[in-house]
């Protein structure tokens, strides 16, 4: 069954049908993902999917990953001989899509993804110039249940960040405790974005974890996103183990109070613009600001589309799943917090479920 978000992705392109390399879309048409923690094969392209109304997406992808079936044809990989992906892969994706339209068919390139030398003669084809962005925003039930189980793994690393005391620790120290907590929950090795900073590093927003030591007092911003089953997750939290300084107090409350403002905004027809103004207005009359944007959704990217940031007039609709993160950074200090919802007919579902404390221990 053609998914209806191709279908309607095409009819507003004028076009009849989809070649991407992007791993999110990939995903979404294919159901097909693929080892991104090790960064490009040596042995094989992207895996590309190839999509029209009316028919199964299909899978191009080397033989590695995938076994050749109707709806996914391979090339050689990994192997002894003389290595020629892009070869391999053009020839590949030129039997996909005589498998599908042709061609000689209207078709509309990710542009962003796909390696140009994959491509072969496409006379009516066209690049994508901005068509793509909403095509994964919006997710079945099944997708957001995939979603959320990447956000209880996020939600695993942030209890295991709080159980353990922070000063005298490394940050690498303790983020090896947290991803294999993560792992664990996860069962098996997943990709790991994170800010993981303390003491005068959460002033510059984030940042992975170092050899720094934290000191008594510091505070320790963590924000997990894991990749689970091809699917995305999200969260942060900061917090330290001494008596916060009433600055710190003061800011942690208008942050927790714009990010519950934010979530309660978070309903079909209310733009992302609107959002990240009300969101952005709430910590200003408070003093503070951020350099950042205050959300974005999230599923088969780690950042797409509805991005809350100012003057985006993109509507919000029934299944998107949106990660808020508002917050402030002093000169030598900083702090955000973050959930994940997803909009529904009535009230947002917030998905998150770790802890927002300010203490590191209750």
């Amino acid at each position: 069954m053609t998914d209806e978000r191709l279908t309607r992705t095409l009819e507003e392109a004028g076009a009849d049908g989809l070649i991407s390399a992007d791993p999110g879309i990939v995903r979404m048409l294919t159901g097909h993902f693929y080892d991104i923690e090790t960064g490009p094969s040596v042995f094989a392209i992207p895996a590309i999917a190839v999509a029209v109304s009316g028919a199964e997406p299909m899978l191009v992808c080397s033989a590695d990953e995938a076994e050749a079936s109707d709806t996914a044809i391979t090339y050689e990989g990994f192997t002894i001989a003389r290595i020629d992906r892009v070869a391999g892969a053009r020839q590949a994706l030129a039997s996909a899509l005589e498998r599908t339209a042709g061609a000689q068919a209207r078709w509309l390139i990710d542009a962003a993804s796909l390696p140009v030398g994959a491509l072969p003669e496409l006379p009516h084809a066209r690049l994508a110039d901005g068509e793509l962005a909403g095509l994964t925003a919006i997710k079945t039930p099944s997708e957001i249940a995939l979603i959320e189980a990447a956000i209880a793994v996020a939600d695993a690393g942030q209890a295991a960040a709080r159980e353990t005391a922070l000063e005298g620790a490394t940050e690498l120290e303790l983020w090896e405790r947290v991803r294999e907590a993560m792992e664990a929950r996860a069962g098996g090795r997943i990709p790991i974005l994170a800010d993981f900073v303390a003491g005068p590093r959460t002033a510059q927003v984030g940042g992975p974890p170092s050899t720094a030591t934290i000191a008594p007092g510091d505070l320790l911003l963590v924000d997990l996103v894991p990749r689970v089953a091809g699917l995305w997750g999200d969260s942060c939290a900061t917090f330290l183990d001494a008596d916060p300084t009433e600055e710190q107090r003061r800011l942690h409350r208008a942050a927790c109070a714009a990010l519950e403002l934010g979530i309660g905004m978070l309903r079909p027809g209310t733009t992302a613009g609107q959002i990240d103004a009300a969101v952005r207005e709430a910590l200003a009359a408070e003093g503070w600001e951020y350099p950042h944007h205050t959300g974005h959704g999230v599923g088969f990217a780690w950042h797409e589309e509805p991005r809350i940031v100012p003057g985006n007039d993109v509507p919000l609709a029934e299944g998107m799943v949106v990660a808020l993160e508002p917050g402030a950074y002093a000169s030598d200090w900083g702090l955000r917090v973050e959930q994940v919802a997803v909009v529904t007919d009535g009230a947002p579902r917030v998905l998150s479920g770790h802890d927002l404390s300010l203490a590191r221990a209750g």
